[in-house]
């Protein structure tokens, strides 16, 4: 379990600005659904064919073989690079971009401190020093991670990123830290070249599998690098956020939607792991399923002048972490961390 309170604060634009947000989703979906089929599972590399739902009128398809929640189009070369390489349209690095470092370290405290503290805690406990992990960070972003890790202790760290504006900006932020870790912008085939090549002996992919177009190629590069013992990473999941936003068409679909094509799911993931030689060490299960579930309350009922509905969203709004807990510690929640090592 993780509290939701400070991401109140962060994802308060999720709740004023919800129609300009669903506006540019529905943009990326646009985009999404004039690419070709997609015939394979993502994860298992199956033949797709399973149950289905549809969501914000994409069709999702849950894989027979090992339960990965395929969208039914590929997330192709050309839809990553209008998603992700700034088009006017969508403009994906605002996401992360912040005004200045107050914000950007309220940011990286909220969101990344936890991840590294995480990290941290799992080679004490394997009485590994700091000084003997070196760090390759992929889709290391504004390297709001990366900072974080130097907090922590961690000083070997590099990180690569597709989005030139995103390193730019968190090069800035990183040099009025005072923190000089490398932080590099790389063309997309640059990504394997990075992970075949490094000498890190651990890399860390936060909220990035979800968006590889071949996720299946990284892993067989990582796993064929002899120097890659540990693996960190966190993955969005099927989850009760996918059922809520189903059935609230005019609420933002923040989780399932936009540049998040496909999901994993606990057996999907162990499989996956599996079938490149790491196993789980560490586990972390959080998510914003029941802060999704308000957030759509709120837009469809308390946001409309009702002073009794309001009052008892409310109520609802003191009892969210208490609910999610529930959640999380039956592994149906919407993100987990996982800290992997690679079997010998």
């Amino acid at each position: 379990g993780k509290s939701s309170k400070s991401l109140f604060k962060i994802k308060n634009n999720f709740f004023k600005q919800n129609d300009n947000y669903l506006i540019k989703q529905s943009k990326k979906g646009t985009i999404y659904k004039s690419q070709p089929k997609r015939k394979k599972c993502k994860a298992c590399d199956k033949k797709l064919y399973g149950k289905y739902f549809i969501s914000h009128k994409i069709k999702y398809i849950e894989c027979k073989i090992c339960t990965h929640l395929n969208g039914i189009y590929e997330d192709s070369e050309a839809f990553n690079k209008k998603i992700y390489l700034d088009q006017k349209e969508i403009s994906y690095s605002k996401n992360y971009h912040q005004k200045n470092l107050k914000d950007y370290s309220f940011r990286k405290n909220q969101i990344y401190k936890p991840k590294s503290i995480f990290l941290k805690k799992y080679f004490k406990r394997k009485k590994i020093n700091l000084s003997k992990i070196q760090i390759l960070d992929i889709g290391a972003g504004s390297g709001y991670f990366m900072s974080s890790l130097i907090d922590q202790g961690f000083k070997n760290l590099t990180g690569i990123e597709l989005n030139k504006k995103q390193v730019d900006f968190g090069k800035a932020m990183l040099i009025k830290q005072k923190k000089y870790a490398k932080l590099i912008h790389v063309d997309y085939k640059n990504v394997f070249e990075y992970a075949n090549l490094t000498k890190s002996n651990c890399i860390t992919l936060i909220g990035v599998i979800e968006h590889l177009r071949e996720p299946r190629r990284l892993f067989e590069i990582i796993s064929a690098n002899k120097n890659i013992k540990y693996l960190y990473f966190s993955v969005p999941i099927y989850s009760l956020s996918c059922l809520f936003e189903s059935i609230f068409p005019n609420v933002f679909n923040r989780h399932l939607g936009g540049s998040h094509t496909h999901l994993f799911t606990e057996k999907s993931l162990k499989n996956f792991l599996g079938k490149f030689n790491f196993h789980t060490e560490e586990e972390w299960w959080f998510g914003l399923d029941f802060l999704d579930l308000y957030r759509s309350f709120y837009y469809e009922a308390g946001n409309k002048g009702n002073g009794a509905l309001n009052k008892k969203l409310n109520e609802f709004k003191k009892i969210i972490d208490d609910l999610q807990i529930v959640i999380d510690k039956n592994k149906l929640s919407s993100e987990v961390h996982m800290i992997c090592k690679k079997r010998s």
